[in-house]
């Protein structure tokens, strides 16, 4: 029988979770406003596609957050699951540094304070590295690649899988 447990709230992990909350509810926080959802300037059309994208960014951080800490019997599986949970936490800000390619783009609506070069692309950016970093520093700290805090590593986690 192997040995299944949770995998802890390990640094990286940690760094993982708070990156996912940093997108999604970043995102509720800066377009619930008269810039975005209110904003009269925009067509209905254009609420019904931010709303699309926040609830996107909600899903995909909840998504994240489940591969982060669900438990696992394998080592093996425990690193996919923290390498899927960073992939998956980067499509939302991804998304969002690919966005100012596309024509007619700009960081910031000229109505906003400071619009000069915008700043949710540092944001963006910033969580993307926080991914890769929570992924590389619990792979690396486990010892076997597992992500999981050395004890659950060794198999001497809760719980029985049968």
């Amino acid at each position: 029988m192997a040995t299944a447990g949770w995998p802890g709230l390990t640094p990286g992990r940690t760094l993982i979770i708070l990156g996912n909350l940093m997108y999604s509810v970043g995102a509720f926080v800066a377009d619930w406003s008269d810039t975005h959802v209110f904003n009269p300037r925009w067509p209905p059309h254009a609420k019904f596609h931010n709303g699309q994208t926040m609830t996107l960014g909600v899903f995909l951080a909840t998504s994240s957050t489940y591969f982060a800490l669900r438990p696992t019997a394998a080592a093996a599986t425990a690193r996919d699951d923290l390498r899927t949970a960073a992939i998956i936490g980067t499509f939302y800000c991804l998304s969002g540094l690919s966005a100012i390619l596309y024509p007619g783009t700009h960081w910031k609506d000229p109505e906003t304070p400071g619009s000069e070069g915008g700043g949710q692309q540092h944001v963006f950016a910033a969580v993307c590295v926080a991914m890769w970093v929570g992924y590389w520093v619990d792979v690396f700290r486990s010892g076997d690649g597992s992500g999981r805090a050395p004890s659950l590593a060794r198999g001497t986690g809760k719980g029985k899988v049968g």
